[in-house]
């Protein structure tokens, strides 16, 4: 059964089936019948109190229903992005806004998420002839725009570069470096990237 874990910042929501031990979420909801005033209760709450809360269980036995009213507090947002290796085994990292960063951006208008993931890279980091591979989990994360509250769902893919074209920043995009990692030097970037992407840094 479906699982979603949602980041505000550093804290997170998680929405699943009904597990028989959740001793590690300190905060736990029992959701019986939810209804869309539930989950805005909640959401609210969290926003308030995240400081102070690290991970919130939505526990119920249709996480797919919590998971549609959930949606349906925000404005919805999809982009797509690359885990990217090179012939080296080298992994393609973006630094940006002060943090490192997987390439990724914005899914336009009649894109599929393979077709943006591989344009993103391409415009990120100034190479081509990108191979698709394997699907990786999506990340969620929940951030404020101009006083609207956004989910944004990231679809990421495996890929392959063979090429030996200089990497090229999209400044732009604020992108200040762009790099091979070999993953036995991960240590910095781990140290200081989104907690949302570090189950897809060390997959």
């Amino acid at each position: 059964m479906q699982r979603y874990q949602v980041f505000i910042e550093e804290h997170s929501i998680f929405i699943g089936e009904k597990r028989k031990s959740n001793q590690q979420f300190k905060s736990i909801f029992e959701l019986n019948d939810p209804d869309s005033s539930d989950i805005k209760y909640i959401l609210e709450w969290l926003l308030k109190e995240r400081e102070s809360i690290q991970h919130v269980f939505l526990n119920f036995r249709d996480p797919e229903k919590i998971w549609t009213l959930f949606q349906q507090q925000f404005v919805l947002i999809e982009a797509a992005g690359g885990k990217v290796r090179n012939a080296k085994g080298e992994v393609l990292f973006i630094h940006r806004l002060g943090k490192w960063d997987l390439p990724k951006g914005k899914m336009e208008k009649g894109e599929t998420p393979e077709q943006a993931a591989i344009r993103e890279v391409e415009e990120e980091c100034g190479i081509h002839g990108l191979e698709l591979g394997e699907k990786l989990p999506n990340t969620y994360h929940v951030y404020t725009q101009k006083e609207t509250l956004i989910l944004k769902t990231t679809y990421w893919f495996e890929m392959k570069y063979k090429g030996t074209e200089v990497l090229v920043p999209q400044k732009e995009e604020a992108i200040e470096k762009a790099v091979w990692v070999n993953p036995s030097n991960f240590s910095e970037q781990l140290a200081n990237t989104y907690k949302s992407l570090v189950g897809i840094i060390t997959s």
